[in-house]
């Protein structure tokens, strides 16, 4: 079975009440200005063939939903 959309490549996946979250996190170094680091977001809405594959990939995680790792900045785009 192929991996599905939400858990490839990905630093970090959690669930919420509504949606599965892909978080890409990316360091931005800047001798310049200030570092920062960045995230990307996907918003996935949760159904039923989502919620299953999430389970299978992550059914050993202490914290089944996972939680988010903080970031100084980030984006969001929303997938239903």
């Amino acid at each position: 079975m192929n991996k599905p959309e939400v858990t490839k490549l990905t630093e970090n996946v959690y669930r919420t009440r509504d949606y599965i979250v892909k978080q890409v996190i990316y360091v931005l170094v800047n001798i310049e200005e200030n570092n920062a680091v960045i995230s990307v977001d996907t918003f996935y809405r949760r159904t039923i063939v989502r919620d299953c594959h999430y389970l299978l990939e992550f059914e050993k995680r202490k914290n089944l939903n996972g939680k988010r790792l903080p970031t100084t900045m980030y984006s969001r785009e929303y997938i239903d």
